[in-house]
């Protein structure tokens, strides 16, 4: 039987509110969701892509426009 380690780092947990879709996003930076969906593929804006959805950290989001990164680990 395998065991299921777990993580060492610690996250804090996420809302609703940290979570963006393309939408979420598009609005925030006042950007046609074409464009936000665009910068995504390209790896401007960091997202994920879940299926067909992608989905964004608002933080990650946030320091991605301010120029630097985010390390989620440390909270």
């Amino acid at each position: 039987m395998s065991t299921i380690r777990k993580s060492t780092a610690t996250h804090p947990p996420l809302t609703r509110d940290d979570v963006l879709d393309g939408r979420d996003v598009a609005e925030l930076l006042h950007l046609p969701i074409s464009t936000v969906l665009e910068y995504a593929r390209r790896g401007l804006l960091p997202g994920r892509k879940l299926g067909r959805r992608w989905i964004f950290l608002r933080d990650e989001v946030e320091a991605a426009v301010r120029g630097r990164s985010v390390d989620r680990s440390r909270a």
